[in-house]
């Protein structure tokens, strides 16, 4: 085998990748001029080159000619480095991942699926957010709507009790009881006051009991004179009688001024021991609202008594009282009175079967929803049901050309 390496110089130059002309015009050589002795491999190569751009090779003609087992070696060899050539310069050999490659796609890959979770889960954050906004707001909403309806019913209820005389007196009444009753309780705190003061002051406070006796011997007919007033003033009367008015008067006074000397004069300075101003206002104070309790409650009571006495409450018209029906059949019967009137006049046409109009006919001459033409239809059913034979209408017009309707249509 030859061993002459200048036909293994395609190893290392690649033809089409070479500039031919660039290394000619370089080194100032010129394919026409040079010694055919002197020339080698590469110069050959290069003149082939050129002379294969400008023209076909004669001299591959004359080596296919030839028949040699050496030259049919060097074909085979040079065929497999044009083959080698050109799988070598195919992109494919590019498109080759390497590990260091595919250990940045997982990663690439992992910090892809980390980013996703993360906004996964700051969606779900953000709905339920949202979702227990929502709720809060509509609860809150519900709430207020609840309050709302609580206020205007006890607006109307107000508004029905101020209009309604029945429920004016009613009023009155209450505001007579409540003013008697307080009243009588700070009579009572009084006396359970001035009891106290009054047992200390005479027995001590480890003293008998019976000593808390003392102070209500002198109230309660206080009490009574002012419970006789209030009763009294209910029936236009006044107490005392004129005839007696100044020994009442009289032992009023004393009632009142024994009540206030026994509680004063323990605190008293010179009858008593005097501790401070603070003291003897706590002595003085209760049995004077014993005085104020007793002179306010019959005026009170004969005012009171004197509007409920002469107010006047007259019986409600049944024409203007309030309904008891609900809105819906109260507007159900406004429908069912429309309808009726319509068929007096022969608007509506009336079943054989029935002797009603149909739920259709209802629907289009009351231009309503189905629903409300259906409740028409029963409450007209059920009084044509109720009425007596005798007393239906007769003479209107009857359609016989349809059959009847059911309250499905």
């Amino acid at each position: 085998m030859n061993d002459d390496p200048r036909p293994y110089l395609c190893d290392s130059v690649d033809p089409d990748e070479f500039d031919h002309q660039e290394l000619i015009d370089s080194s100032g050589f010129e394919p026409g001029s040079f010694d055919r002795s002197t020339d080698t491999a590469l110069q050959r190569w290069l003149i082939r080159q050129r002379e294969h751009r400008d023209g076909p090779d004669a001299s591959s003609e004359v080596v296919a000619a030839v028949d040699d087992p050496e030259l049919d070696q060097l074909r085979a060899r040079l065929a497999l480095i044009k083959a080698r050539a050109e799988l070598l310069r195919d992109p494919g050999w590019l498109d080759e991942i390497t590990p260091a490659e595919q250990a940045a796609d997982r990663a690439a890959a992992a910090q892809i699926r980390a980013m996703r979770r993360e906004q996964t889960l700051a969606t779900a954050m953000a709905d339920s957010k949202l979702g227990h906004r929502a709720r809060r707001v509509d609860n809150r909403l519900a709430r207020i709507e609840l309050a709302d309806r609580l206020w205007s019913r006890r607006a109307l209820a107000r508004r029905q009790r101020l209009l309604n005389p029945a429920s004016r007196l009613a009023g009155l009444h209450r505001a007579h009881l409540a003013s008697s009753t307080a009243l009588m309780g700070v009579a009572a705190a009084g006396i359970a006051w001035t009891s106290a003061g009054v047992h200390d002051a005479i027995v001590g406070p480890n003293g008998t009991p019976l000593a808390y006796l003392v102070e209500p011997i002198f109230s309660i007919p206080l009490l009574v004179i002012m419970a006789i007033s209030a009763q009294a003033t209910g029936w236009n009367q006044t107490f005392p009688p004129p005839a007696q008015r100044g020994r009442v008067y009289l032992l009023e006074s004393f009632l009142l001024a024994a009540t206030i000397a026994m509680n004063t004069v323990s605190v008293l300075p010179g009858v008593g021991a005097w501790h401070n101003t603070a003291t003897f206002l706590a002595h003085l104070v209760p049995p004077m609202l014993i005085v104020v309790a007793v002179v306010l409650q019959p005026l009170i009571a004969g005012f009171l008594a004197d509007i409920l006495t002469t107010a006047t409450v007259a019986e409600p018209d049944p024409r203007t009282a309030p309904l008891r029906l609900s809105a819906d059949t109260h507007l159900t019967l406004e429908l069912v009175a429309r309808v009726t009137t319509a068929m007096a006049r022969g608007e509506l046409t009336e079943w054989s079967t029935t002797g009603l109009p149909s739920i259709s006919a209802i629907q289009r001459y009351l231009r309503c929803e189905k629903r409300r033409a259906q409740l028409v239809f029963d409450a007209l059913r059920l009084l044509h049901q109720t009425q007596p034979t005798g007393t239906r209408r007769a003479g209107a017009p009857v359609d016989t050309h349809t059959t009847p309707e059911g309250n499905s249509r």
